[in-house]
């Protein structure tokens, strides 16, 4: 091993990065992760504590995990690097640059993941990934969300965990298809689409403590113009701009983001309280992190184990629309379903 990197976030989520000094032999100018190389005799955990504390004044309190197994070449020698995510002990407000190393520092978000880019000549966006995988990634007391994606160059993708989960015949009859490799790499890469063109997608919800599979769940912003989302905002008088009878205001504002969240679950994680663990993540992500000002869900009128859920989460029932899907007692999908519709603004959502 050579190279040990420190991903540590703020309370917002946001990855702390520095610029590498003008003058610096290796990769000058451009934004790093806190981390160096391995000294001879140190382990990488000793190698990363050292490296937080003089590149920061922090103290590494407790490393969570490794996000990334890399390598990278520069000036011909390559490079292996293990990347971890940590949680630090100091006043993150006030880092403290290691003199002739660093001139800058910044707290990335998902809207600043482009700083990562600034000043790479050679235009290598793997370490902008890495990042934006964290960024977007959230930990639940019991749950880890992961940003679902297909294969990178860096981290492995989720196309194995999506054939799985709608290998799962609850999930399977819902959506009404199971995923075959080829499908899900397909909607990994959609997902993964979306996260970057929206700042905002699906996550896959390992179990912390045994890192068994539990689902996938989160926020999708809907496209505008099409026929649910135009449902959606004429149930909540949106479509003329007037606020309507439903959650006041918040119903008026979903036409400005367009939010809607949801969630999947193996057989094994349903009934546990998961899905509401998911969905609170995804609330606190769009009032949060996106500054939402309303979110909704929908589901078809008979689904509710998915309904309770969204009463849990302290969303209003709206009322209902018709989209493709079952109707009860019905053996086919049909093309007019009845689908409940439950809308929270921010005000309520970000006390959830």
């Amino acid at each position: 091993m050579d190279c040990v990197g420190a991903l540590i976030r703020d309370g917002r989520g946001r990855v702390y990065v520095h610029r590498r000094s003008a003058d610096r032999r290796l990769l000058p100018g451009i934004w790093d992760i806190v981390g160096g190389h391995v000294e001879v005799g140190e382990t990488p955990e000793e190698a990363l504590a050292r490296e937080v504390e003089e590149e920061t004044g922090w103290v590494v309190r407790e490393v969570l995990g490794v996000v990334a197994d890399w390598e990278w070449e520069w000036e011909g020698r390559v490079r292996r690097e293990l990347d971890y995510l940590v949680v630090v002990d100091g006043d993150l407000a006030r880092p403290r640059l290691e003199v002739g190393k660093h001139d800058a520092s910044a707290w990335v978000g998902v809207d600043d993941l482009e700083l990562l880019m600034v000043g790479r000549t050679d235009g290598d966006r793997r370490l902008r990934d890495i990042v934006a995988h964290v960024v977007r990634a959230r930990l639940t007391e019991r749950l880890r969300l992961e940003p679902v994606s297909g294969p990178g160059p860096v981290l492995d993708g989720h196309v194995a965990d999506l054939v799985r989960l709608f290998a799962d015949p609850w999930v399977a009859h819902w959506y009404d298809e199971e995923w075959s490799p080829e499908v899900a790499a397909e909607r990994a890469a959609e997902m993964q689409a979306a996260w970057e063109r929206d700042s905002v997608g699906k996550w896959i919800a390992y179990e912390r403590a045994s890192g068994e599979l539990a689902g996938r769940g989160g926020l999708s912003r809907m496209s505008a113009g099409s026929p649910v989302a135009v449902a959606i905002e004429k149930l909540l008088g949106a479509a003329d701009g007037v606020a309507g009878a439903v959650e006041g205001a918040a119903g008026a504002e979903w036409a400005v983001d367009r939010l809607e969240l949801g969630w999947a679950l193996v057989e094994s994680a349903r009934g546990r309280g998961l899905a509401t663990e998911i969905g609170r993540a995804g609330l606190e992500f769009a009032f949060g992190t996106l500054r939402a000002r309303s979110v909704i869900s929908f589901t078809e009128r008979h689904n509710t184990a998915s309904r309770a859920v969204m009463e849990r989460l302290g969303m209003t029932y709206a009322g209902e629309i018709t989209a493709e899907g079952w109707v009860d007692g019905v053996p086919e999908v049909q093309p007019d379903a009845p689908f409940a519709v439950y809308v929270i603004g921010h005000d309520k959502g970000s006390a959830v």
